[in-house]
């Protein structure tokens, strides 16, 4: 047996990312996409809110729900998608939509598995308006939920705007008038918290639920981890009280990219009491591991196989140690029960609070272990990179790029301190975003705001002919071209294409690539002369090294027409009637 397994792995283990975004038809033919959150341990109703949510959803405009983080929004949102689902709706599509990446996967998912013929099978904000567009027609019973929304107008193309459909969202802000109606969602009141604190507890305690409840600013999330621990540990309010009391009071939740601590210092506490009762029963810190893990990366949801497979591969816990599948399922139950992190409806992923995070996150900074956090969660995405089967799965890359995009955020401050070995990591991570995004081909804007920095980066501390700065270059200038910045893409490919040139030959794959581009970019800024002779080169190659009828060569000649077509058409047209007799 090998020492450093701690445990047999489990036989049938998948490899991470090996599927599409979660989606099922089920036997009564009811559709369902996405990781619907469970039901939380002891989790309080709240049959004003749902009733009031039920009543907004008649009307034919989206239901925002809105409110600070840790409210219970998303909560609120899974508990209406679950009672849905119970009552045989056809399709129930949870979507998150934090970022431009999560919202494309989740819509494409949902078209292709919605749609009677399975989808178009386009790109993702085509796939998405092609959604649209059914549940507008044929949208009876039909559920279409978009989670954590930061920026409302990305959701605005993809909204039916007439049709039987609901449309569900929960957002920090309030949406603009046209767009949406908003049902709030607040802290809990007195009598709320009370009800949770005591049904969760037994204790017969008013006064000491009281003080719990105003230390935690009456925060759902907060009470949560408040209740679990008192019941967990048959402490009575007031040693729990003493205990929140105790801890430092400044710094607990982490401030992130602007944002500003708006949580009274207990909500913080709460966390860390609860994050010190795990590691109090966790000697062997495989629960600590598996929560750290989840802090580095979304927010939204971790699959379940991509923290199985960390496990196997070392990177949970210290040392190398690798431990079994089940032990790493049994750390995830643990979590859950002790209110840190959430299981999808059908068990397949697993999601942490963003409060929890930034709570987990701050104290990692502070312990100065933020780095090995980081370190820990790109070597298990760099697994998973690898086992992207070849021709690769759109809604497996989207996925993936989500987590890469969710850890480069989320390394935020150790980025500027990191050693050389973890800055290399996360440079080599934002070539990756980059590539993916532009092998997706519809998050122009985000492939900009990463290729910009990333090239200077690599022609800085690589060179500029080196292979990851020319590839980088080439995929930004394919980024500049796809948001209109045509001209822009014609300097840095023609750039790309000398060092090309000079460094590995006419005829390299590579090469030939950057070649095409500037032609195609040629042609776009209506330059087709000066496309020919590149396209001309380019066939040329092909024919010589592919043959006559390779699918390339094919390409190369029609490209090649099209251009000869369109400078004969500039040509006539520059000339006069005279001229042209």
């Amino acid at each position: 047996m090998d020492p450093m397994v701690i445990h047999q792995p489990a036989a049938g283990i998948r490899e991470p990312y090996a599927s599409e975004v979660p989606a099922q038809r089920m036997a009564n033919d009811q559709v369902v996409v996405g990781n619907i959150p469970a039901q939380r341990h002891g989790l309080q109703p709240r049959p004003a809110l749902l009733t009031q949510l039920t009543r907004a959803s008649q009307g034919p405009s989206a239901v925002v729900l809105t409110g600070t983080s840790g409210v219970g929004k998303t909560q609120l949102a899974a508990a209406y998608a679950r009672a849905r689902l119970a009552a045989g709706w056809r399709l129930i599509a949870w979507v998150n939509a934090r970022d431009s990446e999560s919202l494309l996967a989740g819509l494409a998912a949902a078209e292709a598995t919605a749609l009677p013929d399975g989808g178009s099978r386009q790109g993702a904000t085509d796939a998405g308006q092609a959604l649209r567009r059914w549940l507008e027609a044929d949208g009876s019973r039909c559920l279409l939920v978009f989670d954590d929304a930061e920026d409302l107008t990305l959701l605005r193309p993809f909204l039916p705007t007439v049709g039987s459909a609901r449309v569900l969202i929960t957002a920090a802000r309030e949406p603009a008038p046209e767009l949406a109606r908003s049902v709030p969602v607040n802290v809990f009141s007195a009598t709320e918290a009370l009800a949770l604190l005591d049904g969760r507890t037994g204790l017969a305690d008013e006064a000491g639920a009281s003080a719990i409840a105003a230390e935690l600013g009456h925060l759902p999330l907060a009470l949560d981890q408040a209740a679990t621990m008192i019941a967990g540990q048959h402490l009575g309010y007031e040693p729990y009280l003493a205990k929140l009391r105790a801890l430092p009071k400044d710094d607990l939740i982490r401030k992130e990219d602007g944002q500003e601590q708006s949580y009274p210092p207990g909500v913080a506490a709460a966390v860390l009491l609860s994050l010190e009762a795990v590691r109090a029963a966790d000697p062997l810190g495989l629960c600590t591991g598996v929560m750290e893990f989840m802090a580095m990366l979304s927010p939204a949801a971790v699959r379940c196989d991509l923290l199985r497979a960390a496990g196997q591969a070392g990177t949970l816990l210290g040392g190398g140690r690798r431990v079994a599948a089940s032990m790493v399922d049994q750390a995830l139950e643990r979590s859950s029960k002790r209110s840190l992190l959430g299981f999808s409806l059908d068990g397949q992923a697993v999601s942490v609070h963003g409060i929890v995070a930034r709570v987990i996150r701050g104290e990692l900074a502070g312990r100065g272990r933020l780095a090995t956090a980081c370190r820990s969660a790109a070597s298990a995405l760099e697994g998973s990179a690898e086992a992207l089967a070849k021709p690769r799965d759109p809604a497996a890359v989207r996925e993936l790029l989500g987590q890469v995009t969710a850890l480069l955020d989320n390394a935020g401050a150790c980025a500027d301190d990191a050693d050389e070995k973890l800055a290399k990591t996360l440079t080599r991570f934002r070539f990756l975003a980059l590539d993916y995004l532009i092998e997706l081909g519809d998050s122009a804007p985000r492939a900009i705001a990463i290729g910009e920095p990333l090239t200077a980066d690599l022609e800085r501390t690589m060179g500029p002919d080196h292979p990851d700065t020319l590839k980088a270059q080439n995929n930004l200038a394919i980024a500049y071209h796809a948001s209109g910045r045509t001209p822009d893409a014609v300097s840095l490919v023609e750039q790309t294409l000398a060092a090309r040139e000079r460094l590995l030959g006419a005829d390299h794959p590579s090469t030939l690539a950057s070649r095409n581009n500037l032609a195609r970019f040629y042609r776009a800024t209506g330059r087709p002369a000066e496309a020919i002779p590149l396209f001309e080169t380019n066939m040329a190659a092909c024919e010589r090294l592919l043959g006559a009828d390779d699918p390339k060569t094919v390409a190369s000649r029609r490209h090649l027409d099209l251009a000869r077509r369109e400078a004969a058409h500039t040509e006539s047209a520059g000339r006069g009637p005279a001229d042209q007799d």
